[in-house]
């Protein structure tokens, strides 16, 4: 079914002008090509929805998803390298003299292209929902750094996609450690997973897994000075997710109620099943992302 597992949010500007139409046009002028025999990487856009192939925004309730599609050839540099001071070996040897430095560098760009057209290939897909009607958008990806990519390449293809991280009243590191202080996040139920670090760099890091989180380990960690870091909690009895200090969702997944929502959706073919995965997801979250703001004090205006 459809659901992110892990989730970076973003903030759209309310004056935007993208509506699933333009969004459908544009990515289609950006579609994904294979690799070409000298190419490293391609990226382009694809239909998120299987029934729906020729379709490059799948929209839902003034949603948009999409999906951007990573080809790259697999070619370690120690590869390379072995076969660049292997050759470098026959040349020494034959013509008795020192190779030089600058071509060594001419060895393995030539060497480069020879291995690439037999190079493997490894692929990735990275799904975006644009919430049109609340003005966020939701990466799938437990790296903010990636989750940036995707966004850059959105921006290209759709001339203008106007973006920004979500800056809430109270950090979520401060947020994290007062729930854990005090045993009570509020909107959320405290989990059995906490990271904390102490300031600093080089601060040392406490991981506690599957314990509860309270007691005299925890106060000893507080009074050290540690702040929280990533924190397990349940939403609703229905999400059980990560929070981090940047305010990413890690870990992501439906509990029994959810789950069970699921199953009775009346799904009677792909399609359908695609569509009732993609309806949770985008109620649940409609309904999460503004607890969580709360739960943090409330959104910082722009």
């Amino acid at each position: 079914m459809l659901w992110f597992r892990n989730i970076q949010i973003y903030r759209l500007s309310a004056d935007h002008a993208l509506t699933a139409d333009s969004i459908n046009d544009l990515l289609a002028k950006r579609p994904f090509f294979s690799c070409g025999s000298q190419d490293l990487m391609t990226q382009g856009w694809i239909a998120p929805a299987a029934h729906m192939p020729e379709s490059m925004a799948y929209p839902y309730q003034d949603t948009v998803l999409v999906m951007l599609k990573t080809e790259e050839k697999l070619l370690p540099g120690s590869v390379i390298k072995q076969t660049a001071d292997s050759r470098v070996q026959e040349i020494e040897a034959r013509e008795n003299r020192k190779v030089g430095k600058r071509e060594i560098k001419e060895l393995r760009e030539r060497i480069t292209e020879e291995l690439l057209p037999r190079a493997f290939t490894r692929s990735r897909t990275t799904r975006a929902l644009i919430d049109l009607a609340n003005n966020l958008v939701l990466v799938e990806s437990a790296s903010a750094a990636k989750a940036e990519v995707t966004l850059s390449l959105l921006r290209e293809a759709l001339g203008s996609l106007p973006t920004r991280l979500i800056q809430t009243n109270t950090t979520p590191q401060t947020a994290m450690t007062v729930w854990l202080e005090s045993a009570d996040a509020g909107l959320f139920d405290l989990g059995q997973d906490v990271e904390l670090r102490a300031p600093g760099e080089d601060g040392p890091i406490a991981r506690l897994v599957k314990q509860p989180l309270m007691g005299e380990e925890i106060a000893q960690h507080l009074s050290s000075g540690k702040l929280v870091t990533k924190m397990a909690l349940s939403w609703n009895d229905r999400i059980a997710l990560q929070l981090t200090d940047k305010m990413e969702l890690k870990r992501v997944a439906m509990l029994e109620a959810l789950q069970d929502d699921f199953k009775n959706a009346d799904a009677a073919d792909k399609a359908a099943l695609f569509d009732s995965g993609l309806a949770l997801f985008v109620g649940e979250t409609r309904a999460l992302v503004p607890d969580l703001l709360e739960a943090l004090g409330g959104e910082q205006p722009a």
